[in-house]
């Protein structure tokens, strides 16, 4: 074996034991706990971005969605995992079955300061229609693309 040969070896082994030393002091170090981890992983978030959409501005709401790490799935310490079952949640309820007991009446969907206004059968249908059919109907579509 060459001088040369040797020496090159040498280094190789050299630089990847240091960067092993390197990373074990750097995790003893800085901890990713604390404001020091809170500031790295904002940082991370914020460099880690995908393209969601060609709008700039949709595509940053997304992104920060995205990097939320499920920060969405609580809001005032009341934890949301689906749409019926979190705004029951929200009110005080137990079930979203007590939201509306069973089938929601026209009069039950409409604001409370329009309480007294009448309404026609039309949008008393609009208002109580099931649309459960229509939204497994869209997800099924989006399935086969």
């Amino acid at each position: 074996m060459k001088k040369s040969d040797l020496i090159e070896v040498i280094r190789k082994v050299v630089r990847k034991e240091v960067k092993a030393a390197l990373k074990e002091q750097q995790d003893k170090i800085a901890p990713t706990t604390g404001e020091f981890g809170q500031m790295m992983e904002h940082a991370e978030g914020l460099f880690n971005k995908q393209q969601y959409t060609n709008d700039d501005a949709l595509n940053e709401a997304m992104n920060m969605t995205a990097n939320s790490k499920d920060e969405w799935r609580s809001m005032g310490g009341k934890t949301f995992t689906d749409g019926r079952a979190g705004l029951a949640n929200a009110m005080g309820m137990a079930s979203p079955d007590q939201m509306f007991r069973g089938k929601p009446t026209a009069q039950q969907m409409i604001p409370q300061d329009r309480q007294h206004v009448e309404i026609g059968d039309d949008l008393a249908g609009v208002l109580t229609r099931d649309y459960s059919g229509l939204m497994k109907a869209i997800e099924k579509k989006k399935g086969k693309k």
